[in-house]
């Protein structure tokens, strides 16, 4: 009987792990959030030697998508401003560029009028964050996350809220949904998205 429980208890395990990989996946194809292609920030990141006339600062992005770069009181990151086209949809955008030297992440923000993968269009802020080589954890170099604040019905959101995705080193989604940031691990958290 011990045995035929035990069994039982791994075939539910196993039945709840192929379920929740099933989820995650169709949230990773979710037809839900805008359409981001990183390629250009995870480019930059490859490099990121911030010019001349880069200003110091303590955070990257903007109002409801910001986070603090500094690892101490007095730490100071640069900033600066380029044109490059932050979501891969073939247009050129302003973007504030902030390379955290300490984390060695890269930061890429612009607000705008963004394509959505629903087909849609939303206008929203975008923060890219894209790991560089020697990151103190350990992330594939090129990987990192993006996160936008939508309103509600944009880019098929329920609810208004943050949505964001994570991708790997080749720029490939892995995991999106509602999230929020955690600047402390520069990561994001998300909660899986339900349809």
């Amino acid at each position: 009987m011990r045995g035929i429980m035990k069994s039982g208890a791994v075939l539910v395990a196993g039945v709840f792990a192929g379920a929740t990989s099933l989820v995650l996946a169709q949230t990773a194809q979710s037809t839900t959030g805008p359409a981001v292609k990183p390629t250009a920030v995870v480019q930059k990141a490859a490099s990121p030697t911030a010019p001349a006339g880069a200003k110091p600062t303590k955070t990257a992005g903007g109002n409801s998508v910001t986070v603090s770069t500094a690892n101490s009181p007095t730490d100071d990151d640069s900033l600066w401003l380029e044109r490059m086209d932050v979501d891969g949809d073939g247009d050129v955008e302003d973007t504030s560029l902030v390379w955290d030297d300490e984390d060695k992440v890269l930061f890429a923000y612009s607000a705008g009028a963004f394509g959505c993968k629903n087909g849609g269009t939303a206008t929203a802020e975008l923060l890219i964050a894209t790991y560089g080589a020697g990151n103190p954890r350990n992330r594939p170099v090129g990987s990192g996350f993006w996160v936008a604040d939508l309103d509600k019905g944009e880019c098929g959101a329920q609810a208004a809220a943050m949505w964001g995705c994570k991708f790997d080193a080749t720029g490939k989604e892995t995991m999106c949904g509602v999230a929020t940031l955690d600047a402390k691990n520069d990561d994001l958290i998300i909660a899986v998205a339900k349809k």
